[in-house]
């Protein structure tokens, strides 16, 4: 079951950016986020992958088919400047393989994508994600192979999904237009603005689980 609230703030033409927690072990979210957004705004978002993802040439392949790009912040600003929409997740995969213990707590946000919307002037659009991290139980990571494909790897306790609701919710558009590109300099500047993001994402997460009845997580 999926519900999605918001989708007004995601405007049907123009650059924008949208971030994401990120959460599932698997990558749900970006692929079912991507699938709302094109069905209900005919956009076909471009999603900003781990470099897992151009590993290997047949998953290079795939990755393409699943319109996702590298992580490489000259490519991300050249996609902005075309006007097309760009998804980012700032937790990468510390969100996405945190353990279930530490399940809708959200780790700190790379603020990569604030740097990125002061160069192109483009306004960031925040998601609370839900659902997904009801998906997977995870115990933890293993670093074995972290050298050889650029990740650690989750240790979940089930292979299929277990049932969940899932709710995408769009929250209000922030605009960095009043700042300059000196600002991207400024390492404290992007650091702050990526924690106030974070927190309004957390704090509709927060909402959310009341609603649904927060003793059940």
């Amino acid at each position: 079951m999926l519900e999605t609230e918001g989708l007004e703030h995601v405007p049907r033409s123009g650059r924008v950016m949208i971030v994401p927690n990120h959460s599932g072990l698997l990558g749900w979210d970006a692929s079912v986020l991507q699938n709302e957004i094109l069905r209900e705004k005919k956009r076909i978002p471009r999603t900003m992958a781990h470099a897992f993802w151009e590993s290997q040439p047949f998953l290079k392949k795939i990755s393409r088919k699943m319109g996702l790009i590298t992580t490489d912040f000259k490519l991300a600003v050249k996609t902005l400047k075309k006007n097309k929409l760009l998804i980012i997740f700032p937790e990468a995969e510390h969100g996405n393989f945190k353990p279930s213990h530490k399940m809708y707590q959200l780790t700190n946000f790379n603020p990569g994508f604030v740097a990125l919307s002061l160069m192109t002037q483009t306004p960031i659009v925040p998601v609370a994600i839900l659902g997904a991290e009801e998906n997977y139980i995870n115990i933890g990571t293993i670093d074995w192979f972290e050298d050889q494909i650029g990740a650690k790897i989750p240790i979940p306790l089930n292979l299929l999904p277990l049932p969940s609701k899932w709710k995408i919710k769009f929250l209000k558009p922030i605009s960095l237009n009043k700042y300059s590109r000196k600002d991207v300099k400024n390492e404290k500047f992007l650091i702050e603005v990526a924690a106030n993001v974070r927190f309004r994402i957390q704090s509709a997460i927060h909402k959310e689980l009341v609603t649904r009845g927060i003793f059940k997580f």
